[in-house]
């Protein structure tokens, strides 16, 4: 296997004339990634195999976005000297996940959940648009998992009484409400941003949405349904308004 080679350079941007200075990483990695860190140091990792030209038109075609990041570095170390070590973060079942962004290609989501940390990689770290796709991407997969090992765990529950299992499961952006259910189609619905809230909060939702299925309303038969699952359901609500 290759060794890793770091090697500082210095790269002249053709349209601003600025000195660039960076750190060239090779290592096994499928694509260059671009990092602008908080301490205003420029790092690009490239494969083993790629030219120093084809990192230096890499480069120059992110020129803009590379003086703009050193720019905003720059302004934060001015006015909020004490943000220099705090990451951005994303909130995730009642805590947080810290948020590393690069600028890459293909763009991509990488968690790790034992540290708590992802990466997001993308073309334009800049653009909202694709922060928040990216975003939206995770929480959808993240929140499809909780919910469904939910729904298994709960479901026996609900059999014992003679529902059948519900056909469908789908998490979808909405803002509106955090579930929903619709016993004539056995679907079940979630909001992407669940996996934001604390667990036990989850957990309220699935079980609020399957007592759907005994009570297709909000009556007080309904809400002993759901008392007689989840005791304290009052106070798991209540997590889902802080």
């Amino acid at each position: 296997m290759p060794t890793t080679q770091n090697r500082t350079r210095t790269l002249i941007l053709p349209r601003s004339g600025y000195a660039l200075t960076f750190e060239l990483e090779r290592k096994a990695v499928k694509n260059l990634n671009l990092r602008v860190r908080r301490d205003g140091t420029v790092h690009l990792s490239i494969p083993n195999r790629t030219t120093i030209a084809a990192a230096e038109t890499f480069l120059v075609e992110r020129e803009d976005w590379i003086l703009a990041a050193l720019t905003r570095m720059e302004q934060r170390a001015e006015e909020h000297p004490a943000a220099e070590s705090v990451d951005d973060s994303l909130p995730y079942l009642g805590g947080t996940l810290a948020v590393e962004w690069r600028v890459g290609t293909p763009a991509r989501v990488e968690a790790d959940m034992e540290n708590r940390r992802l990466t997001v990689t993308l073309p334009d770290v800049a653009d909202p648009e694709l922060r928040a796709a990216a975003v939206e991407t995770f929480e959808k997969a993240e929140t499809q998992k909780l919910v469904t090992a939910l729904v298994e765990r709960y479901f026996p529950l609900f059999a014992a009484r003679g529902i059948p299992h519900p056909k469908v499961i789908r998490v979808k952006s909405i803002r509106s409400r955090f579930g929903s259910c619709a016993p004539a189609t056995g679907s079940l619905n979630f909001a992407a941003r669940l996996c934001e809230y604390p667990l036990p909060f989850v957990e309220y939702v699935v079980v609020h949405e399957l007592c759907h299925f005994l009570e297709a309303n909000h009556s007080g038969r309904f809400w002993a349904e759901v008392e007689r699952i989840l005791p304290d359901w009052r106070e798991r609500a209540a997590l889902g308004r802080t």
